[in-house]
């Protein structure tokens, strides 16, 4: 799986950016909100992905954060919403203030999100309530409250681990294990080997 992909910005047009990675033209699927803060053509651009391959497609859907790709994923997993659909409420709000509409059932809020209608925002809070809950728990508020309570640490591990192209379950299950075992004190690369040394064990 293609995690992020790094490199110059050589085209974009209405719902795509086109990066060049050694030579490589990479086709990226991005919302209208990411691309009102591309850079210039020409430029560098670090661009976080999900590789989404089906028996008759190969898509690259990308996001500005890592949260915005654990949202898409979390996404896929409603029943009735397909990448397009998650692509879209990923691209339209972000990951935190998703989160928080979710747990309050601030149906009014999802709506907001183009396309999305009541029904769908109703089936979004049913289905995903519980598991966001849990997040919300195991991460200490990572995902839901950017910068309030969480040792920066936790947050470098996710992240690291989302660029090493681990997906946002594992993630959580992983900084759990840190947690648990009261870890966090110690560097990145510390916490991070102990946490690929958990997920390979696992």
């Amino acid at each position: 799986m293609i995690a992020y992909i790094k490199g110059t910005l050589v085209n974009f047009g209405p719902e795509y950016i086109i990066v060049d990675n050694k030579g490589i033209g990479y086709k990226v699927f991005v919302s209208p909100n990411y691309q009102r803060d591309l850079p210039q053509v020409g430029e560098e651009i670090k661009v976080y992905t999900y590789q989404y391959v089906r028996e008759d497609k190969l898509l690259l859907y990308g996001f500005k954060l890592p949260d915005d790709v654990a949202l898409f994923e979390l996404l896929l997993t409603v029943s009735g919403i397909g990448p397009k659909g998650a692509f879209t409420i990923a691209g339209s709000i972000p990951a935190a203030e998703f989160y928080l509409s979710v747990i309050n059932e601030d149906i009014q809020n999802l709506l907001k999100v183009p396309g999305l209608g009541k029904k769908s925002a109703r089936r979004i809070i049913l289905e995903l309530k519980e598991k966001i809950e849990e997040i919300k728990k195991d991460l200490g508020e990572i995902a839901l409250v950017e910068g309030e309570g969480v040792p920066d640490i936790y947050r470098e591990v996710v992240e690291a681990l989302s660029s090493l192209g681990y997906g946002q379950q594992e993630s959580q299950e992983a900084v759990s294990f840190l947690r648990r075992e009261g870890y966090g004190n110690e560097s990145l690369e510390e916490n991070l080997r102990l946490a690929l040394k958990y997920l390979a064990g696992i």
